[in-house]
C-alpha cells in the first residue's frame, strides 16, 4: 500500500536507496552506504525484502505473468 503522505524529497530518497539496494543485489554485494551510513545485510534475501518494502512504500506493484502450455496425446 502506497504512502500518500510522502514529499517529493522523500520519494527521491527512497528511489535512490532502492537503486543502491538493487545494484547490491545484482552484484552480490552484502553492504551499501547511503547518507553516510553503511548497512551490511546477512543475505541476498534480506536485500530483496528491503527492496520489496521500498516498492510497497512507493506503491509500485509487481506484475506476474504465468503462461501454461499443454498438449494432449503424443505427437
Amino acid at each position: 500500500m502506497a504512502n500518500t503522505n510522502l514529499t517529493p524529497e522523500e520519494i527521491a530518497d527512497l528511489r535512490a536507496r532502492r537503486k543502491k539496494l538493487f545494484n547490491a543485489y545484482t552484484s552480490g554485494t552484502s553492504s551499501i552506504s547511503h547518507n553516510g551510513k553503511t548497512v551490511t545485510f546477512r543475505s541476498l534475501s534480506d536485500i530483496k525484502e528491503a527492496i520489496n518494502a521500498i516498492d510497497a512504500e512507493l506503491g509500485e506493484k509487481k506484475t506476474r505473468i504465468i503462461k501454461t502450455v499443454s498438449r494432449r496425446g503424443l505427437s
